[in-house]
């Protein structure tokens, strides 16, 4: 993934990345303080306890790692070093022995090098050397905050089956999370963490393939509908071509949206018209089909022929990837965390 488009959609990979390290930290740290109180039963089969400090550094090293590779986009080296030494830190401060404290040493002194080195490499591109210059949107298409959404859709999206389920699972991990922090015991924190870390990485990498002001597709389902598009400008943005298109619905209001498609399907840059495929129950899902209905595209083509300037039409926004379940996320959370509290 490129540096830009991570940052683009950074919010939950730098959330996941700020709960590991901490995760990171309190787990060095409960082994450097309580390591040497547990409490070991042993059998023919070996030894092993129900402590978390027993195990605390099995579970510090996955955690540093996740932490070191999901902050690697916005930090590079910074993010191992930034991890290594919260760990060494939470092996020193408070321990109650002096075992492993050339380990938290070392561990302090890598960190160190490679914050030093992610700096280093971080302020290098700002100087004269650098001849990048940020990419900028392609025609046609408007920024996320631009035109309108629609509240009915949103509303129903927000009630369907695959949302209401996500929120609840991310609900259940936060509350978790929230519920063993303040005074819940520590597996039911470390779970909640885990799970909403999951849940982050999952919506970051949702939202990579998301790319703000362009319909989201294909459309399939008994719902799916045709209509005849009327086309604005055609660009490209790599290997794909962008169509600035207003959607005339059959019974509903134009809507301006863009379309991505690897290939000039119908000949739209030609006849300046084309039938979309559309979901009447979400607007911003829109597709160019290989195939549409011959009729339709006829009737498009001929109306495009006729009237040289397109009907006027605000520009509809694409909402983020698990936007709405976010919102639905919360207002659970709440709830239960409300339950918890009166409980």
């Amino acid at each position: 993934m490129s540096t830009r488009v991570y940052r683009r959609t950074s919010w939950p990979w730098a959330a996941a990345a700020v709960l590991l390290f901490w995760q990171t930290w309190y787990l060095c740290h409960v082994f450097a303080t309580e390591y040497s109180g547990v409490r070991w039963e042993c059998d023919s089969d070996g030894c092993g306890t129900n402590q978390l400090a027993g195990g605390a550094l099995f579970l510090a090293v996955p955690s540093l790692v996740g932490a070191a590779v999901v902050a690697a986009p916005f930090l590079g080296a910074a993010g191992a070093g930034i991890a290594l030494l919260l760990a060494s830190y939470g092996l020193l401060v408070g321990r109650e022995d002096d075992d492993a404290v050339l380990w938290a040493y070392g561990l302090a002194a890598l960190g160190a090098v490679l914050v030093v080195a992610g700096a280093v490499r971080a302020i290098r591109p700002r100087g004269a050397g650098d001849t990048t210059t940020p990419q900028d949107p392609a025609p046609g298409t408007a920024p996320a905050e631009a035109g309108r959404l629609p509240l009915r859709a949103l509303l129903r999206q927000a009630a369907a089956p695959a949302t209401l389920g996500t929120a609840v699972l991310a609900a259940v991990a936060a509350t978790a999370l929230a519920h063993g922090v303040f005074e819940g015991p520590r597996w039911v924190m470390m779970l909640g963490l885990n799970g909403t870390v999951a849940l982050l990485v999952a919506l970051g990498l949702a939202r990579l393939r998301h790319r703000p002001g362009v319909a989201r597709g294909p459309v399939s389902g008994p719902g799916a509908a045709f209509a005849p598009a009327r086309l604005h400008s055609l660009t490209t943005r790599g290997t794909a071509f962008v169509f600035d298109l207003t959607v005339l619905p059959d019974g509903g209001e134009p809507y301006r949206i863009a379309v991505e498609h690897p290939l000039d399907l119908q000949h739209v840059h030609v006849h300046r018209a084309g039938v979309v495929r559309h979901d009447p129950r979400r607007p911003w899902r829109v597709d160019l089909p290989q195939h549409p209905p011959t009729a339709a595209l006829s009737r498009a083509r001929a109306a495009a022929a006729r009237a040289d300037d397109v009907p006027p039409a605000a520009r509809l926004r694409v909402p983020a990837p698990g936007a709405t379940a976010l919102a639905v996320t919360a207002l659970l959370t709440a709830v239960l965390m409300t339950v918890l509290a009166l409980a």
